[in-house]
């Protein structure tokens, strides 16, 4: 990577993303994109001294490998599971719609 491509810290790689809804990619995004991913997909990054470092290139991989995952030959990937709290939620609000249908 670092002999071949054009190597940029993370915030200048943020600086070389559209700016999307009037607001431009923060550099913790690109932060995030390294350590967490997107979609199961994750940045390409080297550590160089005390700092990472990503690519133009590498960003353009990754950009790809996340619109692969669109394709519609690829199954989406299945729903995440509600938290128990969120379930809850649920069922509270499906009571109360029951009850004032006077279903309940």
């Amino acid at each position: 990577m670092l002999q071949s491509e054009t190597i940029l810290t993370f915030a200048e790689a943020a600086k070389h993303l559209p700016i999307f809804n009037g607001k431009k990619c923060h550099t913790s995004t690109i932060w995030r994109w390294a350590r967490r991913g997107c979609q199961g997909i994750k940045l390409e990054t080297r550590r160089l001294g005390g700092r990472f470092v990503t690519s133009l290139e590498a960003l353009d991989r990754f950009s790809k490998a996340l619109a692969e995952i669109d394709l519609p030959d690829r199954p989406a990937p299945p729903p995440k599971k509600p938290t128990s709290r969120q379930r809850e939620r649920s069922i509270a609000r499906s009571e109360a719609t029951l009850r004032s249908g006077g279903i309940l």
